[in-house]
């Protein structure tokens, strides 16, 4: 091969390589939703209230409430997935058999506090977390969604309280929830946590231990996205 032709390939691999990349490349990242103001609505309505994009065609939206009878603010009711404009799955947190048993105003005070991209082989996971709006030691709940054939495959985690969801870098399908045993003489109290582990298996959270943990901690000490990356 001339000089021409290796300097001409060069350029070709500096200015095609990069950008192709990019496209190709994950990286575990925490997105934090904006806050939003607790006021009631002027009028009620359904709308999107972020949308994060998952690839070049596919987008998650997050659907939410407000009205006029709630001074908390909008609250969210799900959220779907799109494909080209298009919905191809939809979660509605008050179709959830976890909400079946709670009174109907439960569902109706969920926020979304983050999106989280974790990468397994170099590829996507998502986590969806939403806290209900409360204190410290409201419940939170976690949604794994993760990329399929044709769809994605989206399960929750049980609820936990004042906690964390810990996910692996080096094996995000390995989790760990961090659940407040409410043992304490306050919501700031020091206490002892239950300490549950999860592998995803096709899909779904599977728990394979459960520990209660030997220190006490106080919920100051966990992120208030409820979620964090550990090594």
């Amino acid at each position: 091969m001339s000089r021409r032709s290796i300097v001409l390939a060069l350029a070709m691999v500096s200015t095609l390589g990069p950008s192709t990349l990019v496209l190709s490349q994950c990286s575990n990242q925490i997105t934090i939703l904006p806050l939003r103001a607790m006021k009631a609505a002027s009028k009620a309505r359904d709308f999107v209230s972020y949308r994060y994009s998952l690839s070049a065609s596919d987008s998650l939206l997050i659907r939410s409430h407000e009205d006029t009878e709630t001074s908390i603010g909008p609250y969210d009711t799900g959220f779907v997935i799109t494909r080209d404009g298009k919905t191809t799955q939809s979660v509605m947190l008050r179709k959830l058999p976890k909400f079946r048993r709670e009174d109907l105003f439960f569902s109706e005070a969920f926020t979304t506090v983050s999106v989280t991209r974790a990468c397994e082989s170099g590829e996507p996971i998502y986590f969806v977390s939403m806290k209900y709006m409360g204190d410290e030691l409201s419940p939170a709940l976690a949604f794994v969604v993760i990329p399929a054939a044709q769809r994605y495959q989206i399960s929750a985690l049980p609820m936990f309280s004042g906690g964390t969801v810990e996910i692996s870098t080096a094996d995000p399908l390995h989790l760990r929830v961090w659940s407040n045993l409410n043992e304490g003489m306050c919501n700031a109290c020091k206490t002892p946590y239950q300490i549950t582990t999860y592998e995803i298996r096709d899909g779904n959270p599977v728990q394979i231990r459960q520990q209660r943990s030997r220190h006490t901690y106080g919920s100051d000490q966990f992120p208030e996205l409820r979620i964090r990356f550990i090594p």
